[in-house]
C-alpha cells in the first residue's frame, strides 16, 4: 500500500508555529489544507515524523539460531522416523488405560492441591 501526502518543510515549519501560538487542529488543517491527522501525526512526534516505522513482528530468535533450527528440521527423513516411533508407542498403550487416567484426574487434580503439590501416591 502506497503513503499518502507528508508535510513539506514549510508546512511543518508552519505547523510549529501555530501549535506555539495554541491553535486548534482543525484550524490548523484548514490553513494549511491537509487533513488533521495528517498534523496530528506531525505534532506527536515531528522527529520521526516522515521517517518508515519498522513493520511486521519483531523476531524472537536471531538469524544464527534459526539457521542452526532449519539445520536440525531439515533431515526430514530423521524427523518421519522420529514421529513414526512416537505414534508406533502410543500405540500401544491400551486405550482403557488413558481413559481410566482421564477419568481419575479430578481425583488427582484434589490430592496435589491437599499436599500443596508435595508427593501424591499417584
Amino acid at each position: 500500500m502506497g503513503r499518502g501526502k507528508t508535510l513539506t518543510m514549510p508546512e511543518r515549519a508552519q505547523v510549529g508555529l501555530m501549535v506555539q501560538l495554541n491553535m486548534s487542529i482543525s484550524l490548523m488543517s484548514a490553513r494549511i489544507h491537509c487533513s488533521r491527522t495528517l498534523n496530528n501525526c506531525y505534532i506527536s512526534d515531528p522527529v520521526a515524523y516522515g521517517t518508515s516505522k519498522s513493520t511486521g513482528r519483531a523476531r524472537k530468535l536471531k538469524q544464527r539460531y534459526e539457521r542452526t533450527v532449519a539445520r536440525a528440521v531439515s533431515n526430514t527423513m530423521k524427523s518421519a522416523k522420529d514421529v513414526d516411533a512416537v505414534k508406533a508407542e502410543w500405540s500401544k498403550i491400551h486405550p482403557s488405560y488413558l481413559e481410566n487416567l482421564s477419568n481419575s484426574m479430578p481425583n488427582r487434580i484434589f490430592q496435589v492441591i491437599q499436599k500443596n503439590g508435595g508427593v501424591t501416591s499417584y
